[in-house]
């Protein structure tokens, strides 16, 4: 009887978890399998909700490998220790855990550390989200990197998978499985209004927007100046807010004091550290429009014609749907964009509008590859494969 495949999965922040909880479910009970699941970064931060508990309470404690990194610390130098810490972590973990394919999602940098340290002990990784393109933070230069570290790929549609060709990789480690995430939604049955409204203490009556800001990486000083033109739209917009905190990068500390210091003086705001899974679902069902810069608004808001705001350049490059309203920093740019996607009108216009980041069966592409990979000498060895050149024509 063949052993079952050991299968170790990364996540290091409440997004990557939600994303890949049906994955997790789907390698923990399939007998062919067994998990072992890594967790890092911002589950072990009180400050930011200490999301290994939701872990626990999903029912993988009996999977859990900590590998504890964070520290309270969101300037350069304490992101840099942060990554520090975590290849070490990631070492001893792999030197007491026998793993026979590594899963990453995405691009955070306190997931990348795992990319790092797998690399001595030859454990094949495999990437999902690979190709995507995020130009205006840090987070486009760890995911290509980690492209370049895989050796089985599953980007989210064919436009990505066609860019980690790009990046010289082999057609046959790339399977396009769309996005994990979205798996769930086809079951998922949302909370109606009024149970939402009750249950957060909001009027079912009145306009809902939910916002998540994350800080800006590449231009560390851009946070404040965003930060300070939502403050003043919302002041000048109708409308009830659930806000949810920002991730651990650089800045994030500026965000979340100034969140605390609106809901303290903003009856109709109400903050929450992190909803969950399932929370965070029932409200993309029941808000009438997102707004902020998360990634969840490009690839997850499709899925419930929600309208999303975008502001500013964190996501740039990443392909969106026609409920993507993408805006600048200033804050007539994102007052404009918020009236507008509070619009019921622009919100009927989207009743056809199809998700492109996936159809609901990621799950299972991911789940059969991990199956079948020959775990071999030709999976490790990696070849560049050139780029096509263009063709040129002599003027």
């Amino acid at each position: 009887m063949t052993a079952p495949r050991r299968i170790g999965i990364v996540t290091s922040a409440r997004s990557d978890f939600g994303l890949m909880q049906g994955l997790i479910c789907a390698v923990d009970s399939d007998p062919a399998l067994t998990l072992t699941l890594f967790v890092t970064g911002m589950h072990h931060s009180k400050k930011h909700g200490h999301t290994r508990d939701e872990i626990c309470t999903q029912g993988f404690e009996h999977a859990i490998v900590d590998v504890p990194s964070f520290r309270d610390d969101d300037k350069a130098g304490g992101i840099a220790y942060i990554m520090s810490a975590a290849i070490g972590g990631f070492a001893q973990a792999f030197e007491t855990h026998d793993i026979d394919i590594l899963v990453i999602l995405g691009d955070r940098y306190d997931a990348f550390p795992a990319a790092l340290a797998a690399l001595p002990f030859n454990i094949p990784i495999a990437h999902i989200a690979g190709g995507e393109r995020t130009e205006g933070v840090i987070d486009e230069a760890i995911r290509h990197s980690l492209t370049k570290f895989a050796h089985v790929h599953f980007p989210s549609t064919q436009d990505y998978g066609r860019r980690i060709r790009q990046l010289g990789e082999e057609a046959w480690r790339i399977v396009v499985s769309g996005q994990p995430g979205l798996d769930a939604l086809n079951t998922f049955v949302p909370l109606d209004r009024q149970a939402f409204a009750e249950k957060h203490e909001l009027q079912e009556s009145k306009p809902i927007t939910i916002i998540t800001l994350h800080p800006e990486t590449l231009d560390q000083s851009a946070t404040e100046v965003t930060l300070n033109a939502l403050l003043q739209a919302i002041e000048d917009v109708d409308t009830q807010l659930i806000i949810t905190a920002p991730n651990s990068d650089t800045g994030n500390d500026l965000i979340h004091d100034a969140w605390h210091t609106l809901v303290e003086k903003n009856a109709a705001c109400v903050y929450i550290e992190s909803l969950g899974r399932n929370g965070y679902l029932h409200a993309l069902a029941n808000v009438d429009c997102m707004v902020g810069n998360s990634s969840s608004g490009i690839t997850e808001a499709a899925n419930f014609k929600l309208p999303v705001v975008n502001i500013g350049p964190r996501q740039l490059g990443r392909s969106a749907g026609r409920n993507v309203i993408h805006c600048g920093t200033a804050k007539a740019d994102i007052l404009a964009a918020w009236r507008h996607a509070l619009d019921p009108a622009f919100r009927d216009s989207l009743h056809d509008l199809i998700n492109e980041y996936g159809d609901g069966h990621a799950v299972t592409r991911i789940i059969d590859t991990l199956k079948t990979t020959k775990l071999d000498k030709r999976l490790l060895e990696k070849h560049f494969i050139d780029w096509p050149e263009p063709e040129t024509h002599a003027p």
